[in-house]
């Protein structure tokens, strides 16, 4: 198992249709999710950042999935208005946080 965190930036203005939007995600984007393999995922708030913990068994896999998924291609173009992704150029994924404690 690979505990993923990320960071994100919540755009000026944008946190009540962002939380809206959070408290109704699409049954077939959680489906999509947990297809890929993502469990125990939550989105914090601190701000205007965000910061996204998520567990999967294998992340690249993961990834693939979900950048395969016709209704994730959906969900993150209805986002682009809120957020500011964080995309690290050198994985195409959000900006990875580094771990440096955890208590099982």
């Amino acid at each position: 198992m690979e505990r993923v965190a990320f960071a994100m930036k919540l755009l000026p203005g944008a946190e009540a249709e962002y939380r809206r939007r959070h408290a109704a995600v699409w049954p077939e984007m959680l489906a999509a999710l947990r297809a890929a393999g993502a469990r125990n995922y939550s989105i914090y708030l601190h701000g205007d950042d965000l910061f996204g913990v998520l567990d999967v068994d294998d992340f690249d896999r993961f990834r693939t999935m979900m950048d395969a998924a016709p209704v994730n291609t959906r969900w993150q173009a209805q986002m682009t208005s809120l957020i500011d992704p964080c995309i690290d150029p050198a994985t195409g994924f959000h900006g990875r946080l580094d771990e440096v404690f955890h208590l099982d």
